[in-house]
């Protein structure tokens, strides 16, 4: 429940602005414009793109979903 309300309040405050958020937990950027997938070990960007487009169209995106969905 608390990690729902911070979301509301985070995307209230985001309205209208351009916000750069830096999140582990998918769940904080699925509403996002663009989401930028970085590579842990190879220090570069995957892919970017809405979490729609990236569902479709980047493993490494899918493979963060898939295992945040196991915990």
């Amino acid at each position: 429940e608390s990690e729902h309300l911070v979301q509301e309040a985070l995307d209230n405050l985001m309205v209208g602005r351009t916000t750069v958020i830096v999140a582990q937990r998918l769940s904080t950027v699925r509403n996002a414009d663009q989401i930028v997938v970085l590579d842990e070990k190879e220090k570069k960007v995957v892919d970017v793109g809405s979490h729609a487009a990236l569902v479709e169209r980047c493993a490494k995106y899918r493979d963060l979903i898939e295992k945040q969905l196991q915990h």
